[in-house]
């Protein structure tokens, strides 16, 4: 069981450029965001929202419940974060539609991302006397609807 973990600030540029980047109305409105969690899926089992949209204003600090199942024993390197601002275009000044892709009012907002972690790799070391694995509908935010399976080999 892990966090994901995101915490967003606008202190890299002038809240003027922000304004004009994101095309947003006030340099306080939430911007809309999509994290993508990569996993080797030859490596790992990634139960909870391995991509979704969210909006994060100033400062705002946001965590999703993600859940980690390694698929093999030994050294695994950890799945990475990938995020991405998601721009509304701009409005054409004189009809009042939005601006066709590749249009002069393109702008696009750059993310950059400090990776804050407790580690990189994982030693999975295999457990022969017994695995258990946890269902539950990740949507809800809570763990309260897990349904555990536990299975334990006898020795002979």
């Amino acid at each position: 069981m892990t966090t994901l973990r995101i915490s967003h600030t606008r202190r890299w540029a002038p809240p003027s450029s922000i304004i004009s980047a994101a095309n947003i109305a006030s340099a306080s409105d939430p911007i809309d965001f999509v994290y993508t969690i990569e996993a080797n899926p030859e490596t790992w089992l990634v139960a909870g929202l391995r991509r979704a949209h969210f909006t994060a204003r100033e400062d705002e600090k946001l965590e999703w419940p993600v859940v980690l199942i390694p698929l093999r024993s030994g050294c695994a390197l950890l799945p990475n974060v990938d995020i991405r601002a998601k721009i509304k275009p701009k409005e054409d000044v004189k009809s009042g539609t939005p601006e066709p892709v590749g249009g002069t009012g393109l702008t696009v907002l750059n993310c950059d991302m400090d990776y804050l972690n407790y580690g990189e790799s994982v030693m999975v070391v295999p457990d022969l006397s017994s695995s258990t694995v946890g269902i539950s509908d990740m949507s809800l935010g809570s763990l309260k609807s897990v349904v555990w399976l536990e299975s334990k080999v006898k020795s002979v």
